[in-house]
């Protein structure tokens, strides 16, 4: 099979499309054919070596990277074959992975909160060889979620990522209720338009940040209520403009480091900050007197339980969310695709076709 792999760490052009040997299902696995998998910036930053403008190899999951490595979280496609002992899926279903695997046993895998699990390893991060930037891969089936017919498999491509974290973040976490305000930084990408959706189906009142016009029109057309930009300086003051000196209850950030200032500034009185992403940078200041003075809560996430992704994959088959997809490219262009997100000039996924 085809499989497009990172040889060493480098720029788009070190991805490489090789042949390699077809995997085969063991007991309690099942081989999906991939149609198409989302790129998403941990792709991007695997490849390069980095995260949050840091040495990738400083994380304990960067110094578990197999040369050559296959990439790839979010596949979409169908089962083709099944090992033993399978009673979970069919050869023929169309399904999306659980893209992380954890023990099972501790007590946040007994919690349902298997997201926590201290031996979490995701798929083309840190399962050496198996990615979903190839024709196949191998999983277990107890971790693959029926895809609706109602999905289309680039869409599908679309929902682990970003939708995950953004709901269990801002509806488990935050307990974002209808008529609050939210904040999104960073809402050009994947992210950023699934915490718009959320935001939105919840009926909060959604406050987006872009870096250009064009992407400050796409935000309003994808629902934001007001799009500001970034570039203009502080955002927090427009931000405590549009509401009234009150402040955003709820701020999603998407970005890191770059932002967490003014995001913080940007926070209401017992608002809520949500950590999702912060490849813009993953070392902030925090000004403890503004913590403690505002009565701010700061939560973390990675990534979202499987009962939480099960939700978000039947929300999607029910036409309530609907992952925007900016482009899709065969797999042989993902040198081109990585150069886009790098390059920023993306608004919504970007999704590799495979067949």
């Amino acid at each position: 099979m085809k499989a497009m792999r990172v040889p060493e760490f480098g720029p788009p052009e070190v991805l490489r499309l090789d042949e390699i040997e077809k995997p085969t299902p063991g007991y309690g696995e099942a081989l999906v054919r991939v149609h198409a998998v989302g790129v998403n910036r941990m792709d991007v930053e695997l490849r390069g070596g980095v995260y949050g403008k840091e040495a990738l190899t400083d994380f304990y999951f960067g110094r578990l990277i197999e040369f050559p490595h296959t990439p790839g979280i979010e596949p979409a496609g169908v089962v083709e074959a099944v090992g033993e002992g399978v009673t979970e899926v069919n050869v023929g279903d169309r399904v999306v992975p659980h893209s992380h695997l954890s023990c099972g046993h501790c007590r946040h895998c007994r919690s349902g909160v298997d997201n926590a699990c201290a031996q979490l390893r995701v798929l083309g991060v840190q399962t050496s060889g198996v990615g979903g930037y190839a024709e196949y891969f191998v999983w277990p089936a107890r971790n693959l979620i029926p895809l609706p017919e109602t999905v289309s498999f680039e869409e599908g491509a679309s929902l682990l990522v970003n939708y995950g974290p953004v709901w269990f973040g801002l509806i488990e976490r935050a307990n974002l209720r209808p008529g609050e305000t939210l904040l999104v930084t960073g809402a050009s990408g994947g992210c950023g338009h699934a915490a718009i959706q959320v935001g939105k189906l919840v009926g909060a009142r959604v406050i987006a940040l872009g870096g250009s016009e064009e992407k400050l029109a796409d935000l309003r057309a994808r629902g934001a209520d007001v799009a500001i930009d970034y570039r203009d300086g502080d955002f927090s003051a427009a931000v405590m403009e549009a509401t009234g000196g009150e402040g955003a209850d709820v701020v999603c950030e998407l970005v890191g480091a770059d932002t967490w200032t003014q995001s913080m500034a940007s926070a209401a009185l017992r608002g809520r900050l949500v950590v999702i992403g912060s490849h813009g940078g993953i070392r902030a200041e925090l000004n403890l007197g503004e913590l403690f003075g505002k009565n701010v809560q700061i939560t973390g996430v990675t990534r979202a339980n499987h009962a939480t992704m099960a939700k978000l994959v039947r929300l999607a088959g029910e036409g309530l969310l609907r992952p925007a997809v900016w482009r899709t490219m065969p797999l042989a262009e993902a040198a081109e695709a990585h150069r886009l997100m790098e390059e920023r000039r993306h608004s919504g996924k970007i999704v590799l076709t495979v067949t």
